[in-house]
């Protein structure tokens, strides 16, 4: 049972369960950009070395001279300049292999050669991670403090590993799988008011409601049939997270880390399970269970016909899907129109409002399908879905 009404459950999720992922990702920039970046190019590679074993197995951990393959998979060099963007060019490393055939030491071969910095997507995605979690804490200001960074002092050549693996044990303990509030999140990003009034049967009491806009989770109408009745309307309406808000940068957040679980490079240095797909696959038997596939093989042909398939979740490119398929809408977006909607320009690919929402629900409540309209009060709409369940 969530408890989403109870507000030591939120003071706990923001103050300690997103908190240690914000002071991990905090930690690990600045022990990245503050220490390790200002040290390691702050003189000759051969000082540095000379100085150091911590710099020079964090410079050459796992290195051969072999110009073909400089470097062992999972060296440690390797994680320091393609993870964290600290370490020597290609060139550099080649030309410092070529002086070690020629009898150099290690040492001599490094004099005139300087450590490189450079961003990565790994650095680049930790960046866009920590503004969202900066904007999160500053929406909360007065309700929550803002986490401190961790402290890393440079006393191994691993601690850069173990900083990432703080960031990566922070981040899985946040995903849905393992995190009650972040399944909830997760459920009301876009859904039906009619199926998920049944399951969070307090989500529309006016405390509830209070107690969530306090801590951001704002949720608003996205989307309604086009009728007369204003009751029929209501019952019938998608809700959702307001865009921008604290709720709606935490999934933001979530879908981030998914892309962290199933980055290729840092498989080569962490065991890490693709996260998102662990999740898909272990939902996905639940919705065949619960949807009597019969009753909407007309709404499964209409949304194949319409859609287009897309790898990820999303156009960012995050989370790949393994197993199954997403259909989103095409160049045309759905539109509702009466008591029908629309994902085609051709009328044939039209289905009522209520049918077509009663088989994404489910799909939606577990935050492996949405509808959102392209803006607010707008009756036209963007929408994905997961197929291949159904079989």
């Amino acid at each position: 049972m969530i408890r989403y009404y109870d507000e030591d459950v939120w003071k706990k999720y923001f103050g300690v369960d997103v908190a240690e992922l914000y002071s991990s990702i905090e930690g690990l920039l600045i022990l990245r950009d503050k220490k390790l970046v200002q040290e390691l190019t702050s003189d000759t590679v051969c000082n540095l070395i000379s100085r150091s074993d911590i710099y020079k197995e964090m410079l050459f951990g796992g290195f051969r001279p072999d110009e073909s393959k400089p470097f062992y998979d999972n060296a440690l060099a390797l994680f320091y300049r393609n993870v964290l963007g600290i370490g020597l060019k290609n060139e550099e490393i080649s030309l410092v292999t070529t002086r070690l055939k020629e009898g150099l030491t290690l040492e001599q071969a490094t004099e005139d050669i300087h450590c490189s910095e450079t961003s990565t997507p790994i650095l680049e995605l930790l960046r866009d991670m920590s503004s969202k979690l900066k904007a999160v804490y500053k929406n909360l200001r007065g309700i929550v403090e803002e986490p401190k960074p961790k402290e890393y002092e440079v006393k191994s050549s691993t601690i850069g590993l173990e900083a990432f693996l703080d960031v990566l044990n922070a981040g899985k303990k946040l995903l849905p799988l393992y995190n009650p509030l972040s399944f909830f999140i997760m459920s009301i990003y876009s859904v039906p008011r009619f199926y998920v009034a049944e399951i969070y049967d307090k989500l529309f009491e006016e405390n509830t409601r209070t107690l969530l806009r306090k801590y951001g989770i704002n949720i608003v109408k996205l989307l309604e049939p086009d009728l007369p009745d204003e009751k029929i309307r209501s019952e019938r309406e998608i809700i959702g997270l307001e865009e921008n808000s604290v709720g709606w940068l935490i999934r933001e957040v979530i879908l981030d880390i998914y892309s962290l679980f199933q980055n290729e490079t840092l498989k080569r240095f962490f065991t890490i399970e693709d996260e998102f797909n662990k999740y898909v696959k272990t939902y996905a038997t639940k919705l065949k269970e619960s949807i009597v596939i019969e009753r909407f093989k007309h709404v499964i042909s209409i949304i194949q016909y319409a859609g287009y398939i897309l790898e990820f979740y999303d156009s960012r490119g995050r989370c790949r899907l393994r197993d199954y398929k997403f259909y989103i809408s095409r160049d045309y977006r759905g539109k509702v129109v009466g008591g029908e909607v629309r994902l085609s320009y051709e009328e044939r690919y039209s289905l009522n409002y209520t049918e077509f929402f009663a088989f994404l629900a489910p799909q939606m409540f577990l935050g492996l399908a949405y509808v959102r309209p392209i803006s607010i009060g707008s009756k036209e709409f963007v929408w994905l879905c997961l197929l291949g369940w159904e079989k």
